[in-house]
């Protein structure tokens, strides 16, 4: 009785172990892809193919805009560069213009 006892108890807490591992794991590698610091240079208009928004209120620590270039690259911005606002403001005129002539 004494030996089932204590298989419980061992079994739960390598049971609880496991799943804290899993969850910090888990938590690792959504951050693996986080911005961590921004590019120092302008990225050229011609080579970005979009971009997304990262937020510091959600899994990362910083906000950034993440470009992707054609290259299929990324490259991580600071949204409150002057390059970088410019650089969006023409990516959605450049969205706005293909979605007008794609209305049938």
């Amino acid at each position: 009785m004494i030996m089932t006892g204590l298989y419980q108890k061992t079994t739960g807490l390598v049971i609880l172990m496991g799943l804290l591992l899993l969850l910090s794991t888990g938590e690792a590698q959504s951050n693996r892809d986080c911005c961590l610091s921004y590019t120092k240079k302008p990225l050229p208009k011609r080579i970005i193919r979009g971009y997304m928004e990262q937020l510091s209120s959600e899994v990362c620590d910083i906000n950034a805009v993440i470009f992707y270039t054609k290259n299929g690259f990324r490259a991580c911005a600071n949204p409150k560069d002057m390059w970088v606002q410019k650089h969006l403001r023409w990516l959605s005129k450049k969205l706005k213009k293909i979605s007008d002539t794609r209305h049938f």
